[in-house]
Parts: C-alpha cells; structure tokens; sequence
C-alpha cells in the first residue's frame, strides 16, 4: 500500500525555515524601533530645556535677574510637565550665577542637553534691553504720581 502525502500543509523543516526568518527579522527591527522611541524621549527633553530657557529670559525681563526657583517659572509657563526631564522622570538642573545674570538648565540623564547664558547671547541682549526699558516705564510713572 503506498501512502498518500498530502501537498497542501507545510511540513517540519519548512515551520523551522519561517520561523527563524522571523525571528532575524524581528531581531533587527525591535533595536530600530526602540532607538526611535529613546530618540523621540530625548527630543522631547530637548524642547522643554528650550522652553524653561524661553521662560528664564521672559522671568529677567520683568526682574533684571534670572532665577532657579521652579515655582516662579511655573507662573510664566503653568505646565507642570514641563519642568520633569522625559529621560530620567526628575526635574531639570538649573543653575544661577554673577548674581542672577548667568544661568544654566541641564538634564541630569544625558550630558548633551545643556543650555547657558552664552548660547543665548543675542537674546539676553534683548532682555537686557527690555528690563531697562521696564525699570524705565516704571520710574516715569513714580515721577507721574509724584506730581
């Protein structure tokens, strides 16, 4: 009697063959896939170190100073989130010096995201010139009320 093999199911070797091509290319993709997510997480830590400086320089134009108290930021930008690093889930270093006129915001998880004063030159000039330029308008307006 012979036998009847049937042509319509895979057989072992075939399962194994589709199985390990699986298995490289789910080995190469899962790295690709998580490298995005880590690069996304650090762009995100990036936009907000931005956004905590844009918040620095709005805080001096209004107090001639820069300041290390998140709370007094929080009132400039009002989202909590801001202040928390995506990379470590802690808050953002930030650093004050030469008496309020200097200033740094670094995150404590990758040593690449620093912002400082110096990178920012032009606009501290610019909030330099609008502190003045506030003291001013405050000052003409004392002289105002003094008449």
């Amino acid at each position: 009697m012979r036998r009847i093999m049937s042509q319509t199911g895979m057989n072992y070797i075939q399962m194994l063959l589709v199985l390990v091509l699986a298995g490289i290319l789910g080995a190469l993709v899962v790295p690709y896939l998580t490298g995005q997510e880590q690069e996304e997480i650090r762009t995100l830590s990036r936009e907000r170190a931005a956004m905590l400086v844009d918040a620095e320089f709005t805080y001096y134009r209004t107090h001639g100073e820069f300041t290390m108290e998140i709370d007094s930021l929080k009132t400039i930008l009002g989202d909590p989130d801001v202040y928390i690093d995506p990379l470590n889930e802690q808050g953002f270093v930030i650093g004050v010096v030469n008496q309020g006129q200097d200033f740094s915001i670094s995150s404590d998880a990758d040593s690449s995201i620093r912002i400082v004063t110096e990178d920012r030159w032009e606009e501290l000039q610019q909030a330099q010139l609008a502190w003045a330029a506030y003291q001013e308008e405050i000052r003409e307006r004392s002289r105002g009320g003094d008449r």
